[in-house]
């Protein structure tokens, strides 16, 4: 918002509510919630939007019962297709094959690329987690192991889907010392923007950039 000169944080819900729909009263506006999980969310918000035609809001999901929750008359639900296999097959490249020319798959990688991008079922998040954690694999045999492994997580976790398994693997594959770092996010609230200096600062107040010694600041803050 432009010129709030108060602390947010420091208001009564009633104020924010009340400073927001003044906000909005006069303008056109859309507001977009993206990837809601809890209609708790919806029922802090609406109280906030003023009536009338000059505002839409747009929420994404992948809950079911979210998106059939009945929000507002007039409220509309899109289900968004997945990505068919060639229009996976761009986004899941430009990161599995950073490093190789033109961002193309080599002809000895070809098969197995295909068989690991039908398993992320057209889901965006799992195409793109899958394809960063695959760009530091360069040999057949590491893609091979690595489907393997996600077969066994899929088999044998039926409560995980896809994109969660990914992303365990991706934590999988850090080294012992990076999991250290990557576990201290913890200690922040959900969905709470981190300022990566602040970051660096509390792991050395406990001790993680000793056992980082190695790594330069910049890279450290890349790589986690």
């Amino acid at each position: 918002m432009e010129d709030v000169s108060q602390d947010l944080s420091n208001m009564s819900y009633m104020h924010l509510v009340a400073m927001v729909a003044n906000y909005l009263q006069p303008k056109r506006y859309m507001i977009v919630l993206d990837d809601v999980w809890n209609v708790y969310l919806w029922s802090q918000i609406h109280v906030a939007l003023p009536d009338g035609a000059y505002g839409r809001v747009m929420l994404t999901t992948r809950n079911e019962d979210i998106a059939s929750f009945p929000f507002e008359a007039g409220s509309h639900v899109h289900h968004v297709q997945p990505l068919n296999e060639k229009a996976a097959w761009a986004p899941f490249s430009k990161k599995a094959f950073s490093s190789w020319p033109n961002n193309c798959c080599p002809p000895e990688l070809e098969s197995i690329a295909g068989d690991l991008l039908v398993k992320c079922q057209g889901l965006p998040l799992g195409i793109a987690a899958l394809g960063a954690l695959m760009s530091t694999r360069r040999l057949p045999s590491d893609w091979m192991k690595f489907s393997s492994t996600l077969n066994w997580e899929l088999i044998n976790n039926p409560t995980l889907d896809v994109v969660k398994s990914i992303l365990l693997l991706s934590f999988n594959d850090l080294t012992y010392r990076l999991k250290h770092c990557f576990l201290y996010l913890c200690s922040f609230p959900e969905d709470y923007v981190i300022d990566s200096a602040r970051l660096f600062r509390l792991w050395m107040a406990v001790g993680l950039w000793k056992e980082l010694k190695g790594l330069s600041r910049k890279r450290l803050l890349k790589a986690t």
